[in-house]
């Protein structure tokens, strides 16, 4: 059973307090709560893997969608990420190699490993994405020429580019919304503790024609150059053995782990607590439970579904809470839809074809 999402959250600068505090949603004094400011970006800091972080983590007065003034962590990150694997592969050159990983939604929907399997079930569906010669068109969402022509449909695969970063913020005290938000196609999820920024569902085929292929972690190359997750890649391997999928994440995975920060400030957790996967998470997957890092906190689940994020948000973000100080030309995605698929290189086939 769900629990309500009215139920008491923990501020995030709670996790630093004394447990028993944080259980009860004790505040602390005005005068404790500037000393443990240093303790809590440092300990906040340190949940982030080594090298993730490009520059030193600081707390910045910030505004939250729901108008709040408050202050939010700031975290500068890599748009190439050197603590993981950002090169691939992705697409398949033709429809005998075995490429990355996609989450279909039509017919037979599923998660699939890019192979021939895949490719004949495109073809059987409608969709064509090889030529008489097996050469799968690969296009550049940012507007590169296809690697073959004469298809209605087109692999995309973006041109990474390493000359940049990104900042994130996130509230140092969640707040909660009267609404929940949801997460739904290029959303913004939040930041895992790689240093890579993570995005709900990429588009889809059957809106666009053209499919952006994900590496077998759940990640790929936005067409602004950077590199991103669709997935929670630290428990990943659990979907992809499910679907028989037959390809294998290189990152280490943990079911139960703390994996990132959402960009409502609560943490996100793998999908199972305990060994066994909650049943009392609510509708956006997250619950009040004791963590072996924060004690007694509300956090967020990846979950056994395929994408594996959660499907909404409780608290607020904060207003810019995605930009680049460096990359002017960068397109970060608002959570309104933009910035991932890039322009398609043929339409979907029409309905019965």
């Amino acid at each position: 059973m769900k629990t309500s999402l009215r139920t008491a959250l923990v501020p995030l600068t709670c996790l630093v307090l004394l447990a028993s505090a944080c259980a009860t949603g004790e505040t602390t004094t005005e005068s404790s709560s500037s000393a443990s400011d240093d303790t809590s970006l440092s300990t906040v800091a340190a949940l982030f893997a080594d090298g993730a972080l490009t520059e030193e983590a600081v707390i910045v007065d910030c505004t939250l969608e729901n108008g709040s003034e408050t202050t939010c962590y700031q975290f500068e990150v890599d748009s190439l990420s050197t603590t993981v694997n950002t090169e691939g592969p992705f697409c398949p050159a033709t429809t005998t190699d075995t490429g990355g990983i996609w989450v279909w939604d039509g017919d037979e929907p599923g998660l699939y490993a890019l192979d021939e399997d895949f490719w004949a079930l495109m073809e059987a569906q409608g969709f064509e994405f090889a030529n008489e010669d097996g050469d799968i068109t690969i296009v550049d969402p940012a507007g590169g020429q296809p690697d073959s022509s004469g298809t209605e449909n087109s692999c995309l695969e973006a041109t990474a580019d390493g000359d940049y970063h990104l900042q994130v913020l996130i509230p140092t005290s969640p707040e909660m919304l009267d609404e929940v938000t949801d997460l739904s196609t290029i959303s913004q999820v939040g930041l895992a503790l790689d240093g890579v920024t993570i995005f709900g569902d990429a588009p889809s085929v059957l809106d666009t024609g053209g499919l952006p292929a994900l590496d077998a972690c759940g990640g790929h190359i936005d067409p602004s150059g950077y590199y991103h997750w669709h997935f929670g890649a630290e428990s990943i391997q659990s979907n992809l053995d499910a679907a028989g999928a037959g390809v294998t994440c290189d990152i280490e995975q943990d079911n139960e782990a703390v994996i990132a920060f959402a960009y409502d400030g609560y943490l996100i957790y793998g999908p199972e607590e305990n060994g066994t996967v909650p049943t009392n998470l609510d509708e956006c997957g997250g619950h009040v439970s004791d963590t072996e890092e924060f004690g007694e906190v509300y956090h967020y689940h990846y979950s056994t579904e395929s994408p594996n994020l959660p499907e909404c948000r409780v608290g607020a973000s904060a207003v810019g809470n995605l930009t680049s100080p460096d990359g002017e030309s960068v397109n970060l995605p608002n959570g309104s839809g933009g910035g991932d698929g890039g322009p398609p290189a043929g339409d979907a086939p029409a309905p019965g074809n």
